[in-house]
């Protein structure tokens, strides 16, 4: 009796693994669904007409895809142009963004000086100031440089972050000292020392820290739409807000354009997620 229960035990566990699995399986694949479905019925209404939207019931796939809502966007609404613009504005900041706060981060990590302490402390605060607290004296100061409907105008304010101060810090204290005391005695001037062996070492955290300013930049709405004016000067997430009409809102013109912003995200992440992935999982563990 003893061997036939210590027989079928193994089976038992083996079956309640199995159906635990395919539990979790199932659960994925609806999360999966659920997750995806906005997306399917974004791109799905930027093929439809207008008066095909708000139907009921609603038509999942059109039968006529009106691809002169892309058409109306770049031709007559200087979609071009202004998807170049959020590029641009979302790939110099997030470059020069990398650069400061790769710097300060190497510096709390692995200078002495005096204040070090209370001044990481002062940045780690400025994280819980809101950025609208900022925007009326940032306007003040901008109006006064002429920095006004200017992509520079956007991209100052975001020249470093205490998010991406703090970020590189942390995997700028993994560095080991005596490599880097090695390099001083090869002869690496400090500047040197950090784009010859610090920029090589960090690569996992460059990328992950790129990823997240550039998603943040290309998403960024609310300081754009107080600097930019011009439509030639506009972001896609102005340019979106700008197609609103109190009368006649184009939905399929809207929606068409949010396609154009999400794409190029989406495109992103699916290239870079493991170097996103492996930057986050890495900075914590050194964290």
């Amino acid at each position: 009796m003893e061997k036939t229960l210590k027989q079928r035990h193994p089976a038992t566990l083996g079956s309640k693994r199995g159906w635990t699995s395919a539990l979790t399986f199932i659960f994925m694949i609806f999360a999966s669904l659920a997750t995806l479905f906005p997306l399917f019925w974004l791109f799905s209404s930027s093929l439809k007409d207008i008066s095909e939207i708000f139907v009921n019931p609603p038509i999942w796939i059109p039968a006529t895809l009106h691809w002169e809502n892309f058409t109306e966007l770049f031709v007559n609404r200087k979609f071009g142009i202004i998807t170049w613009n959020s590029f641009l504005l979302s790939t110099t900041s997030t470059l020069i963004a990398l650069f400061f706060c790769g710097l300060a981060g190497f510096a709390f990590a692995k200078y002495q000086f005096k204040g070090k302490q209370v001044l990481f402390v002062f940045v780690l605060a400025s994280l819980m100031i809101p950025h609208e607290a900022t925007m009326v004296p940032l306007f003040s100061i901008y109006k006064g440089l002429h920095l006004i409907d200017n992509i520079w105008g956007v991209i100052l304010p975001d020249l470093a972050s205490a998010f991406g101060i703090f970020f590189m810090r942390q995997y700028c204290a993994a560095l080991p000292d005596e490599m880097l005391e090695a390099a001083r005695i090869d002869g690496c001037s400090e500047f040197k020392l950090f784009r010859r062996i610090v920029l090589p070492n960090l690569k996992s955290g460059f990328a992950g820290l790129g990823i997240i300013l550039f998603v943040k930049q290309w998403n960024n709405f609310l300081w754009p739409s107080v600097i930019l004016r011009s439509q030639e000067n506009m972001t896609l997430s102005v340019a979106l807000k700008a197609l609103e009409d109190s009368n006649n809102t184009p939905y399929h013109l809207i929606m068409a354009g949010s396609v154009v912003s999400v794409l190029p995200l989406l495109i992103i992440v699916l290239i870079f997620q493991k170097q996103l992935i492996a930057g986050m999982i890495e900075g914590a563990i050194k964290g």
